[in-house]
Protein backbone atom coordinates (compact mmCIF):
# COMPACT_ATOMS: atom_id res chain seq x y z
CA UNK A 1 0.00 0.00 0.00
CA UNK A 2 1.36 3.02 -0.80
CA UNK A 3 2.25 5.34 2.60
CA UNK A 4 1.48 9.01 3.44
CA UNK A 5 3.98 11.60 1.60
CA UNK A 6 5.40 13.65 4.50
CA UNK A 7 6.75 16.46 2.62
CA UNK A 8 5.82 19.08 -0.27
CA UNK A 9 8.37 17.83 -1.96
CA UNK A 10 7.10 14.34 -1.90
CA UNK A 11 3.85 15.33 -2.75
CA UNK A 12 5.01 17.57 -5.78
CA UNK A 13 6.53 14.08 -7.15
CA UNK A 14 3.08 12.06 -6.18
CA UNK A 15 0.92 13.52 -8.47
CA UNK A 16 -1.33 12.22 -10.88
CA UNK A 17 0.39 10.49 -13.27
CA UNK A 18 -2.32 9.81 -15.85
CA UNK A 19 -5.50 12.44 -16.47
CA UNK A 20 -8.80 11.41 -17.18
CA UNK A 21 -8.30 11.84 -20.60
CA UNK A 22 -5.97 9.28 -20.89
CA UNK A 23 -6.76 5.99 -22.67
CA UNK A 24 -5.25 2.62 -23.06
CA UNK A 25 -6.51 2.75 -26.36
CA UNK A 26 -3.93 4.34 -28.15
CA UNK A 27 -2.10 1.52 -28.64
CA UNK A 28 -4.58 -0.11 -31.01
CA UNK A 29 -4.85 3.27 -33.16
CA UNK A 30 -4.07 3.08 -37.07
CA UNK A 31 -1.21 5.72 -35.70
CA UNK A 32 0.06 7.89 -33.02
CA UNK A 33 -1.71 10.98 -32.44
CA UNK A 34 -0.49 14.23 -33.53
CA UNK A 35 1.67 16.08 -31.76
CA UNK A 36 2.61 19.53 -31.82
CA UNK A 37 6.43 20.25 -31.39
CA UNK A 38 7.09 22.68 -28.18
CA UNK A 39 9.99 22.62 -26.72
CA UNK A 40 13.38 22.29 -27.83
CA UNK A 41 15.64 21.01 -25.25
CA UNK A 42 18.87 21.55 -26.79
CA UNK A 43 18.64 25.31 -26.47
CA UNK A 44 17.70 25.51 -23.07
CA UNK A 45 19.73 25.29 -19.80
CA UNK A 46 18.08 23.72 -16.55
CA UNK A 47 17.85 20.13 -15.79
CA UNK A 48 17.77 17.20 -18.43
CA UNK A 49 16.16 13.67 -18.42
CA UNK A 50 18.87 11.13 -18.35
CA UNK A 51 17.18 8.05 -17.83
CA UNK A 52 13.60 7.21 -18.51
CA UNK A 53 11.20 3.67 -17.83
CA UNK A 54 7.95 3.34 -17.97
CA UNK A 55 6.06 0.03 -18.09
CA UNK A 56 2.27 -0.25 -20.15
CA UNK A 57 -0.50 -2.60 -20.64
CA UNK A 58 -0.67 -3.53 -24.80
CA UNK A 59 -3.76 -3.30 -26.11
CA UNK A 60 -3.63 -6.28 -28.79
CA UNK A 61 -0.48 -8.54 -29.32
CA UNK A 62 3.32 -7.59 -28.64
CA UNK A 63 3.96 -7.38 -32.44
CA UNK A 64 1.08 -5.20 -33.05
CA UNK A 65 2.47 -2.42 -29.76
CA UNK A 66 5.77 -3.21 -31.24
CA UNK A 67 4.65 -1.44 -34.56
CA UNK A 68 2.94 1.55 -32.76
CA UNK A 69 6.07 2.25 -30.39
CA UNK A 70 8.27 1.69 -33.76
CA UNK A 71 5.57 4.96 -34.98
CA UNK A 72 5.51 6.93 -31.94
CA UNK A 73 9.82 6.53 -32.06
CA UNK A 74 9.46 8.44 -35.38
CA UNK A 75 8.28 11.24 -33.34
CA UNK A 76 10.48 11.23 -30.40
CA UNK A 77 13.92 11.22 -32.46
CA UNK A 78 15.09 13.37 -35.12
CA UNK A 79 16.72 10.61 -37.19
CA UNK A 80 15.68 6.94 -38.42
CA UNK A 81 16.06 4.31 -35.80
CA UNK A 82 16.25 0.37 -35.62
CA UNK A 83 14.34 -2.55 -33.94
CA UNK A 84 16.55 -5.62 -33.32
CA UNK A 85 16.21 -8.79 -31.35
CA UNK A 86 18.64 -8.57 -28.03
CA UNK A 87 19.65 -12.00 -27.09
CA UNK A 88 18.48 -11.92 -23.10
CA UNK A 89 15.51 -10.41 -21.40
CA UNK A 90 15.31 -7.66 -18.72
CA UNK A 91 13.96 -7.07 -15.56
CA UNK A 92 11.74 -9.80 -15.42
CA UNK A 93 10.93 -9.84 -19.04
CA UNK A 94 11.42 -12.83 -20.68
CA UNK A 95 12.33 -10.87 -24.32
CA UNK A 96 13.58 -7.95 -25.31
CA UNK A 97 14.48 -5.85 -28.05
CA UNK A 98 17.08 -3.02 -28.64
CA UNK A 99 16.44 0.40 -29.80
CA UNK A 100 19.35 1.62 -31.67
CA UNK A 101 20.61 4.69 -34.39
CA UNK A 102 22.97 3.89 -36.83
CA UNK A 103 25.83 6.72 -37.31
CA UNK A 104 29.32 6.69 -39.28
CA UNK A 105 29.05 2.90 -39.24
CA UNK A 106 28.09 1.96 -36.27
CA UNK A 107 24.69 0.52 -34.25
CA UNK A 108 24.38 2.76 -31.03
CA UNK A 109 22.18 1.49 -28.84
CA UNK A 110 19.28 4.15 -27.17
CA UNK A 111 17.39 2.06 -24.93
CA UNK A 112 15.04 -1.41 -25.51
CA UNK A 113 11.28 -2.46 -25.46
CA UNK A 114 10.72 -5.39 -23.16
CA UNK A 115 8.33 -7.62 -22.83
CA UNK A 116 6.81 -11.52 -21.86
CA UNK A 117 7.44 -13.25 -18.57
CA UNK A 118 5.02 -14.80 -15.90
CA UNK A 119 5.48 -12.08 -13.51
CA UNK A 120 4.61 -9.10 -15.42
CA UNK A 121 1.28 -9.56 -15.73
CA UNK A 122 1.22 -9.06 -19.37
CA UNK A 123 2.67 -5.57 -19.27
CA UNK A 124 5.67 -4.15 -21.69
CA UNK A 125 8.28 -2.12 -20.87
CA UNK A 126 10.07 0.91 -23.07
CA UNK A 127 13.89 1.67 -21.17
CA UNK A 128 15.30 4.94 -22.33
CA UNK A 129 19.29 4.72 -21.19
CA UNK A 130 21.68 8.04 -21.02
CA UNK A 131 22.27 8.22 -24.40
CA UNK A 132 18.64 7.73 -26.08
CA UNK A 133 17.18 10.54 -23.43
CA UNK A 134 20.57 12.53 -24.95
CA UNK A 135 19.10 12.78 -28.77
CA UNK A 136 15.34 13.03 -28.18
CA UNK A 137 14.78 15.37 -30.24
CA UNK A 138 10.50 16.38 -29.20
CA UNK A 139 9.85 15.60 -25.48
CA UNK A 140 6.28 16.58 -26.23
CA UNK A 141 6.07 13.65 -28.11
CA UNK A 142 7.61 11.24 -25.24
CA UNK A 143 4.82 12.88 -22.81
CA UNK A 144 1.47 12.08 -25.87
CA UNK A 145 3.10 8.87 -26.02
CA UNK A 146 2.85 8.03 -22.16
CA UNK A 147 -0.64 9.53 -22.25
CA UNK A 148 -1.85 7.36 -25.20
CA UNK A 149 -0.39 3.92 -23.81
CA UNK A 150 -1.62 5.10 -20.10
CA UNK A 151 1.75 4.54 -19.35
CA UNK A 152 3.33 4.08 -15.67
CA UNK A 153 6.73 5.52 -15.28
CA UNK A 154 9.05 3.61 -13.12
CA UNK A 155 12.29 4.73 -13.01
CA UNK A 156 13.16 8.74 -14.79
CA UNK A 157 16.61 10.19 -13.74
CA UNK A 158 17.17 14.61 -14.12
CA UNK A 159 20.28 15.94 -13.87
CA UNK A 160 22.27 19.11 -14.05
CA UNK A 161 26.14 19.67 -14.91
CA UNK A 162 27.95 22.65 -13.46
CA UNK A 163 30.96 22.92 -16.29
CA UNK A 164 33.31 25.54 -14.39
CA UNK A 165 33.32 25.18 -10.63
CA UNK A 166 29.76 26.68 -9.87
CA UNK A 167 29.48 24.33 -6.83
CA UNK A 168 31.03 21.33 -5.35
CA UNK A 169 31.59 18.12 -3.73
CA UNK A 170 32.16 20.05 -0.36
CA UNK A 171 29.48 22.43 -0.74
CA UNK A 172 26.75 19.49 -1.35
CA UNK A 173 28.23 17.61 1.40
CA UNK A 174 28.23 20.75 3.54
CA UNK A 175 24.12 21.12 2.88
CA UNK A 176 23.41 17.46 3.77
CA UNK A 177 25.54 17.85 7.62
CA UNK A 178 23.39 21.24 7.59
CA UNK A 179 20.24 19.38 6.95
CA UNK A 180 19.24 21.15 4.45
CA UNK A 181 17.92 17.35 2.45
CA UNK A 182 16.13 16.10 5.20
CA UNK A 183 12.55 15.39 4.65
CA UNK A 184 10.18 15.75 7.08
CA UNK A 185 12.42 15.41 9.96
CA UNK A 186 13.86 12.06 8.74
CA UNK A 187 17.67 12.37 7.73
CA UNK A 188 18.87 10.55 4.76
CA UNK A 189 21.36 8.38 4.04
CA UNK A 190 24.58 9.62 3.11
CA UNK A 191 27.49 7.47 1.22
CA UNK A 192 31.03 8.94 0.00
CA UNK A 193 33.04 7.54 -2.88
CA UNK A 194 36.36 7.82 -4.51
CA UNK A 195 38.44 6.76 -7.01
CA UNK A 196 42.00 7.15 -8.67
CA UNK A 197 44.78 5.30 -7.76
CA UNK A 198 48.20 5.27 -5.42
CA UNK A 199 49.48 8.01 -7.54
CA UNK A 200 46.29 10.47 -7.97
CA UNK A 201 43.90 8.87 -4.81
CA UNK A 202 41.59 11.38 -6.05
CA UNK A 203 42.21 11.35 -10.04
CA UNK A 204 38.79 9.22 -10.52
CA UNK A 205 36.57 11.97 -9.11
CA UNK A 206 34.37 11.72 -5.97
CA UNK A 207 30.45 11.00 -5.86
CA UNK A 208 28.22 11.98 -2.64
CA UNK A 209 24.81 9.82 -2.77
CA UNK A 210 22.26 11.48 -0.40
CA UNK A 211 19.25 8.92 0.02
CA UNK A 212 18.45 5.66 -1.02
CA UNK A 213 17.63 4.22 -4.06
CA UNK A 214 16.05 1.21 -2.49
CA UNK A 215 13.58 4.00 -0.98
CA UNK A 216 12.60 5.75 -4.68
CA UNK A 217 14.75 8.56 -4.52
CA UNK A 218 18.08 9.21 -4.21
CA UNK A 219 20.80 12.32 -5.27
CA UNK A 220 24.13 12.06 -6.60
CA UNK A 221 26.56 14.68 -7.11
CA UNK A 222 30.16 13.04 -9.25
CA UNK A 223 32.57 15.31 -10.30
CA UNK A 224 31.65 14.40 -13.96
CA UNK A 225 35.05 15.87 -15.23
CA UNK A 226 37.35 13.59 -13.50
CA UNK A 227 35.11 10.58 -14.05
CA UNK A 228 35.78 11.03 -17.57
CA UNK A 229 39.79 11.16 -17.42
CA UNK A 230 40.30 14.94 -16.73
CA UNK A 231 42.35 15.15 -13.38
CA UNK A 232 41.85 18.91 -13.35
CA UNK A 233 38.40 19.40 -14.18
CA UNK A 234 35.93 21.36 -12.41
CA UNK A 235 32.73 19.96 -13.49
CA UNK A 236 29.74 18.42 -11.28
CA UNK A 237 27.03 17.03 -11.97
CA UNK A 238 23.92 16.25 -9.76
CA UNK A 239 21.27 14.12 -10.54
CA UNK A 240 18.14 12.89 -8.60
CA UNK A 241 17.38 9.24 -9.52
CA UNK A 242 13.35 8.35 -9.04
CA UNK A 243 11.84 5.56 -8.81
CA UNK A 244 8.09 4.40 -8.25
CA UNK A 245 8.42 2.72 -5.15
CA UNK A 246 5.58 4.78 -2.57
CA UNK A 247 5.21 7.74 -5.41
CA UNK A 248 3.96 8.02 -8.91
CA UNK A 249 5.79 9.56 -11.13
CA UNK A 250 3.82 12.07 -13.23
CA UNK A 251 4.03 11.97 -17.43
CA UNK A 252 4.81 15.58 -17.27
CA UNK A 253 8.05 15.16 -15.56
CA UNK A 254 9.53 14.92 -19.19
CA UNK A 255 8.65 18.40 -19.50
CA UNK A 256 9.17 20.53 -16.58
CA UNK A 257 12.18 18.82 -15.58
CA UNK A 258 13.45 21.84 -13.61
CA UNK A 259 10.63 22.12 -11.88
CA UNK A 260 11.05 18.04 -10.52
CA UNK A 261 14.40 18.67 -10.34
CA UNK A 262 13.74 21.64 -7.85
CA UNK A 263 10.93 19.79 -5.90
CA UNK A 264 12.40 16.70 -5.33
CA UNK A 265 14.53 18.60 -2.59
CA UNK A 266 14.00 21.82 -1.66
CA UNK A 267 18.01 22.37 -1.20
CA UNK A 268 18.07 21.26 -4.81
CA UNK A 269 15.79 24.80 -6.03
CA UNK A 270 19.04 27.03 -6.01
CA UNK A 271 20.95 24.57 -8.16
CA UNK A 272 18.87 25.43 -11.61
CA UNK A 273 19.65 29.07 -13.06
CA UNK A 274 23.42 28.22 -12.59
CA UNK A 275 22.92 24.31 -14.96
CA UNK A 276 25.01 24.44 -17.84
CA UNK A 277 22.51 23.84 -21.69
CA UNK A 278 22.39 20.80 -22.96
CA UNK A 279 24.16 20.92 -25.95
CA UNK A 280 26.94 22.89 -24.26
CA UNK A 281 27.54 19.39 -21.35
CA UNK A 282 27.59 17.26 -24.16
CA UNK A 283 30.22 19.20 -26.63
CA UNK A 284 32.52 19.46 -23.39
CA UNK A 285 32.21 15.93 -22.72
CA UNK A 286 32.69 15.06 -26.53
CA UNK A 287 35.76 17.23 -26.27
CA UNK A 288 37.05 15.39 -23.01
CA UNK A 289 36.58 12.26 -24.17
CA UNK A 290 38.48 12.77 -27.36
CA UNK A 291 41.54 14.56 -25.48
CA UNK A 292 41.37 11.50 -23.10
CA UNK A 293 41.62 8.85 -25.35
CA UNK A 294 44.22 10.98 -27.43
CA UNK A 295 46.30 10.92 -24.48
CA UNK A 296 46.21 7.57 -23.84
CA UNK A 297 46.95 6.32 -27.73
CA UNK A 298 49.89 8.84 -27.61
CA UNK A 299 51.04 7.17 -24.45
CA UNK A 300 50.08 3.68 -25.95
CA UNK A 301 51.59 4.26 -29.17
CA UNK A 302 53.25 7.27 -29.74
CA UNK A 303 56.42 5.39 -30.44
CA UNK A 304 54.69 2.97 -33.52
CA UNK A 305 53.43 5.96 -35.22
CA UNK A 306 56.89 7.85 -35.27
CA UNK A 307 58.64 4.35 -36.31
CA UNK A 308 55.82 4.01 -39.20
CA UNK A 309 56.15 7.80 -40.44
CA UNK A 310 60.08 6.58 -40.71
CA UNK A 311 59.14 3.48 -42.63
CA UNK A 312 56.80 5.50 -44.79
CA UNK A 313 58.80 8.57 -45.35
CA UNK A 314 56.78 10.59 -43.32
CA UNK A 315 53.96 10.05 -45.65
CA UNK A 316 50.65 10.50 -42.57
CA UNK A 317 48.11 9.77 -45.21
CA UNK A 318 49.64 6.17 -46.03
CA UNK A 319 49.93 5.43 -42.06
CA UNK A 320 46.32 6.32 -41.78
CA UNK A 321 44.74 4.38 -44.37
CA UNK A 322 46.33 1.48 -42.88
CA UNK A 323 45.84 1.85 -39.21
CA UNK A 324 42.25 3.60 -39.59
CA UNK A 325 38.89 2.12 -38.61
CA UNK A 326 35.73 2.99 -39.38
CA UNK A 327 33.46 3.66 -36.58
CA UNK A 328 32.70 5.21 -32.88
CA UNK A 329 35.31 4.48 -29.78
CA UNK A 330 32.19 3.22 -27.29
CA UNK A 331 33.22 5.72 -24.86
CA UNK A 332 32.28 8.25 -27.80
CA UNK A 333 29.00 7.12 -28.76
CA UNK A 334 26.72 8.64 -26.85
CA UNK A 335 28.30 12.35 -27.41
CA UNK A 336 29.43 11.75 -31.23
CA UNK A 337 25.66 10.70 -31.79
CA UNK A 338 24.23 13.92 -29.72
CA UNK A 339 26.36 16.46 -31.33
CA UNK A 340 25.99 15.06 -34.73
CA UNK A 341 21.83 14.79 -34.44
CA UNK A 342 21.67 16.53 -37.96
CA UNK A 343 24.40 14.21 -39.91
CA UNK A 344 23.51 10.85 -41.51
CA UNK A 345 22.25 8.26 -39.44
CA UNK A 346 21.32 5.38 -41.85
CA UNK A 347 23.51 3.24 -44.59
CA UNK A 348 22.74 4.26 -48.38
CA UNK A 349 20.13 1.12 -48.49
CA UNK A 350 18.12 2.05 -45.81
CA UNK A 351 17.97 5.41 -46.92
CA UNK A 352 17.22 4.33 -50.34
CA UNK A 353 14.41 1.74 -48.99
CA UNK A 354 12.89 5.36 -47.33
CA UNK A 355 12.52 6.90 -50.49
Amino acid sequence: MTTKFQTTEDAAIAAPARSEASTAAGIAAASPRAVIRGESPTQTGGAIVDWLRFSFLPDGPFSHAVETLTRYFALWFDFPVNIQTAKIGFRGYEASLEITAFYNGESIKLGLIAMGGAHVAGTMLVDLSGTGCGVVGDWDAVYATMQDLDAKITRCDLAVDFLHGEYSIEQIDAMYFAGEFNSGGRIPKRRALESGDINCPQGGGRTVEIGRRQNGKMVRAYEKGRQLGNQHSNWLRIEVELHNRDRVIPHDIVLKKSEYFSGSHKALASFIEAAALKIKTQQVQHETSVEIMTGHMVTSYGKLIDQLMLKHDNDAAAIISQIRVKGIPNRLQKTALATHVNASHAPDAYEKMRQ
